[in-house]
């Protein structure tokens, strides 16, 4: 178990350097290039679009760590044997730990293409940060 969870936790930096360094990308970017907000239905109601898509995310995000990792951890606390249980739960953390920045990221770049500011997709990227540094291996050995 050990194993599993120094791996993931390797896997967790790994991912934390992606997450940064999409960030500085897009602040580069955002200095050479002018993205200009897009005009669909008149650009009425971007800003509700953009509501909506962090609303979905502080939605998304506890669900997916619940079913993808915390039952397991709950599971694993009620019992002793998880030999049988490490491949399945190798799997889903691993898929956590992509699909955290890799969700933050598409909707930071849809974000940034609605407003025409950085400071969105920037704001995506702390969430997934954020949400990296919560999300701790170590309570499977806990």
């Amino acid at each position: 178990m050990r194993e599993l969870v120094f791996h993931l936790g390797k896997r967790r930096q790994i991912m934390m350097g992606v997450v940064v360094a999409l960030g500085v990308l897009a602040v580069a970017i955002s200095f050479n290039f002018q993205i200009t907000p897009t005009s669909y239905f008149g650009g009425k109601y971007n800003s509700y679009f953009l509501i909506g898509l962090v609303a979905y995310k502080f939605i998304e995000l506890p669900i997916l760590y619940y079913v993808l990792l915390h039952r397991h951890i709950i599971h694993l606390r009620k019992n002793v044997n998880y030999q049988d249980q490490t491949l399945k739960i190798r799997k889903h953390a691993r898929l956590l730990l992509f699909l955290i920045p890799q969700g933050n990221t598409v909707f930071g770049i849809i974000a940034y293409k609605l407003s025409g500011n950085v400071l969105y997709f920037l704001f995506f990227s702390l969430i997934a940060l954020i949400t990296l540094i919560l999300i701790n291996p170590n309570k499977l050995i806990e």
